[in-house]
C-alpha cells in the first residue's frame, strides 16, 4: 500500500526570493513616481494627501484649506503667465515688419544717406575701388527698410513728371516768387486731402526713403556693370524699376547689362527696355543715339538667336529619335522632308 502525498511534503514559499533588488528599492525607481513629472505636481499632490489625512472636522478649517489650495493655483498661474512674457521677447521681429516712428525713419535715411555718400565716393577714386563701393552701398540698403508705393506719392510723381515735361531738359533757377507760389499750391492741396503736419512729414520721409532705395539701387547696378557682372547688374536694376518704372538710368543700365549677356531672353528684354526710353527720353537726350542704334540691331541678333536655339533643340530632339529608333537599325536620317507645293510638308523613307 503506497502512502499518499500530504501538504506537509510541498515546498515552503520563501518570500524573499521574491524581493526587488537593491537598486530598485532607490527613490528613482520607487512604485508611484511618474516620470518627468514636475515639482509643481509633486507638491501638489503632496498637499492634496496631506489635506486627505487631515481630515478637518470644522467648517472654519476646511474653508482656509479650499482658500490655501486656490492661493497656490493662482501662483502657479502666474507663474505660467511670466514663462509666456518672456517666450513673447524672444520673437524675432523681421526688419520689414517692424514699425518706425517717424524719427527712427529719418535716423535710418541718415545713416543710409552715410554710407551711400560713401559707396559714390569710392566709385569717383582714381583708380575706382568697385567692390568696397558696393560693400557700402549693401550696407546703406540694410538701413532702409521697405515702405510700399503710396497713392498719394504717385500722384505727386505725376505732377512732377508734368513739371518736368513742361521745362524741358534745360535747368531753370526757381524765383522766390515761384517758389512761395508752390509751397501755397502743396499746402492748398495737403488742406484739401485733410492730411495733418505729422501725417505729411511722414508721408515726405517715406518718398524720401524709396527715393533713396531707387538711387542705391541703380548705384549698385552701375558697379556690377563695371566689374562685368551683368547678371547682378540686371537684378539691381529690377529693383530699382520696381519702385518707379520709368526710372531712366534703371532702364539704361539694365538694357546694357541685358544686350552684353546676348542671350535670347536677355536680347528680347533688352529691346523692351529701349524701347521704352525711347518714348521717355526727351529729342535732344545724349542717350537717343546709342539707342536707336541698339534698337537698329537687335532685331537681327535675336533673329540669330532664335534660329541658334531651334538648332539645339532640333539637335536634341534628333539624338532623342535616334536613340529610338536605333532598336530597329535606323535613324533619322532615313527619314527625308520635303516641303510641297501646297505650302505643306511631305516625308519619305530611304535607306
Amino acid at each position: 500500500m503506497t502512502n499518499e502525498p500530504s501538504f506537509d511534503d510541498l515546498p515552503t514559499f520563501d518570500a524573499t526570493k521574491f524581493e526587488p533588488p537593491s537598486w530598485a528599492k532607490t527613490q528613482f525607481h520607487q512604485w508611484g513616481q511618474k516620470n518627468g513629472e514636475s515639482s509643481n505636481s509633486k507638491s501638489n499632490t503632496s498637499s492634496k494627501s496631506d489635506a486627505e489625512g487631515s481630515k478637518p472636522t470644522s467648517k472654519e478649517e476646511s474653508d482656509d484649506q479650499i482658500s490655501r489650495d486656490k492661493d497656490e493655483r493662482d501662483e502657479d498661474d502666474e507663474g505660467d503667465e511670466d514663462i509666456w512674457e518672456d517666450a513673447k521677447e524672444d520673437q524675432i521681429i523681421e526688419p520689414d515688419e517692424a514699425k518706425f516712428t517717424t524719427d527712427e525713419l529719418k535716423g535710418l535715411l541718415d545713416l543710409a544717406t552715410k554710407f551711400k555718400n560713401e559707396g559714390n565716393d569710392l566709385y569717383k577714386t582714381k583708380p575706382p575701388k568697385y567692390d568696397q563701393a558696393i560693400l557700402s552701398y549693401i550696407k546703406a540698403l540694410d538701413h532702409l527698410p521697405s515702405i510700399p508705393n503710396s497713392s498719394i506719392s504717385n500722384q505727386e510723381k505725376e505732377k512732377n513728371d508734368e513739371k518736368k515735361k513742361e521745362v524741358g531738359s534745360g535747368i531753370e533757377e526757381v524765383t522766390d516768387e515761384e517758389a512761395l507760389k508752390i509751397q501755397e499750391e502743396q499746402e492748398q492741396d495737403q488742406s484739401k486731402n485733410g492730411i495733418s503736419d505729422e501725417e505729411q512729414e511722414r508721408l515726405d520721409v517715406e518718398d524720401d526713403i524709396r527715393e533713396m532705395n531707387k538711387a542705391v539701387w541703380g548705384n549698385l547696378a552701375a558697379c556690377y556693370i563695371a566689374i562685368k557682372d551683368d547678371k547682378k547688374a540686371v537684378e539691381a536694376c529690377t529693383e530699382a524699376l520696381k519702385i518707379d518704372p520709368k526710372y531712366i538710368k534703371g532702364l539704361h543700365r539694365r538694357a546694357t547689362a541685358n544686350e552684353r549677356i546676348g542671350d535670347l531672353n536677355a536680347l528680347v528684354a533688352a529691346k523692351e527696355d529701349y524701347t521704352l526710353l525711347a518714348t521717355l527720353l526727351p529729342p535732344k537726350s545724349p542717350l537717343l543715339p546709342t539707342i536707336k542704334r541698339s534698337l537698329f540691331t537687335l532685331p537681327d541678333q535675336i533673329k540669330i538667336e532664335e534660329k541658334k536655339q531651334m538648332d539645339e533643340m532640333m539637335g536634341k530632339l534628333k539624338d532623342l529619335g535616334n536613340s529610338l529608333l536605333g532598336n530597329f537599325g535606323l535613324s533619322t536620317d532615313n527619314f527625308k522632308f520635303e516641303k510641297q507645293e501646297n505650302g505643306g510638308w511631305g516625308m519619305q523613307f530611304q535607306r
